[in-house]
């Protein structure tokens, strides 16, 4: 159910990590989407410092100078792999924002927190490399630009909500604080172990509790 007057914000137009060479025919995108894919394989089997570019190849089934086309270093392709799943997951919540639009606050806390948080502790031991090649591999500026698409995006649900919250903004910023803030560091402090099976859904129960917490307190903005 839309909200008279609240508009969605639509995806945001971050820019992707630059690449030497962008594929454009099937067999190209193809070919980067394979590195792409291989290193992520990599990445799970032996973590970032042990990744080489002939490994990454070789799972991919392209060859070297292939890598080079597209990638000049491997701190490139992993600056990519990082910008694609938050994107993924940017589009996800985007969507659930939509389908929560004109429910009750409590209702859009819920759904946003299932659609941000629940896939990064679904895939915990993915997302506690990617939350570390985040900070080694992404400019203040990018990480600065990509916090803000994402209070943003909590904004934009928040307002559509049947009572939102008088400022909006203010709420979103700490609702993604407590969302991501919990979420990275415990898979930064904790690894995945610390984050998946019985751990996982504690924590998941834990922020749920808090950020309910924190919106059922919050002054609704006067019809």
């Amino acid at each position: 159910m839309a909200v008279k007057g609240v508009r969605i914000a639509p995806a945001q137009a971050t820019t992707p990590p630059a690449m030497r060479r962008r594929p454009r025919q099937s067999r190209a995108r193809a070919s980067s989407q394979a590195l792409q894919e291989a290193f992520v394989r990599v990445l799970l089997d032996v973590g970032y410092e042990k990744t080489t570019v002939r490994e990454v190849v070789a799972v991919a089934g392209v060859g070297v100078g292939t890598f080079y086309e597209y990638f000049g270093n491997m701190q490139a392709l992993a600056a990519l792999a990082v910008h694609q799943h938050v994107k993924a997951l940017a589009q996800q919540a985007r969507a659930a924002a939509r389908r929560s639009a004109g429910l009750p606050l409590a209702q859009v806390v819920a759904v946003q927190l299932d659609a941000q948080a629940a896939p990064v502790l679904g895939h915990a031991a993915l997302w506690a490399q990617l939350f570390a090649l985040e900070r080694q591999v992404s400019t203040r500026e990018a990480f600065a630009r990509q916090y803000e698409a994402w209070v943003e995006l909590w904004r934009t649900a928040l307002a559509a909500a049947l009572d939102p919250p008088q400022h909006p903004a203010g709420a979103a910023r700490m609702l993604h604080t407590m969302t991501y803030g919990s979420v990275s560091q415990a898979l930064l402090s904790r690894g995945a172990a610390g984050a998946q099976g019985a751990a996982g859904a504690q924590l998941g129960a834990e922020l749920a509790r808090a950020a309910q917490a924190y919106a059922a307190a919050l002054p609704r903005r006067l019809a």
